[in-house]
């Protein structure tokens, strides 16, 4: 799994994996922006760095499965008020793990990729939404 570095998204983070049957079984990379840096890298080093996490789980664990997850009010997008709206971006965030998905599978066509949306409400509760 490839999430982003945010806190708040511990306890989510979690319970996906243990709903899931994946605590204890998966590979976990926590970076800023997620797949934000594999979409639209600030700088291609942010791509190879994600790029190398999934070729060392692939090669010391035999993965066959990758899950990105971003989630709303990411600081490595401005936070939500870099958005006018929350469907701009949800958006912006389906259209990055979508094209991140692509370039994953482009190089590694043998991997299931899944991509995640956790969408943070103002209360704090966050949801999982499947892409």
């Amino acid at each position: 799994m490839i999430h982003c570095m945010d806190f708040r998204l511990g306890g989510t983070v979690k319970r996906y994996l243990e709903e899931n049957n994946l605590l204890d079984d998966c590979d976990i990379v926590s970076v800023a922006g997620a797949a934000k840096n594999i979409a639209a890298p600030e700088h291609e080093s942010e791509r190879e760095f994600i790029m190398k996490q999934i070729e060392t789980s692939k090669r010391l664990h035999g993965i066959t499965d990758l899950i990105l997850k971003n989630h709303t009010d990411c600081g490595a997008y401005g936070g939500r008020n870099a958005f006018s709206s929350r469907d701009e971006e949800r958006k912006k965030h389906s259209d990055h793990l979508m094209k991140a998905a692509e370039i994953v599978k482009g190089k590694y066509p043998e991997l299931r990729v899944r991509t995640l949306l956790a969408d943070t409400e103002d209360s704090g509760k966050i949801n999982i939404l499947p892409l």
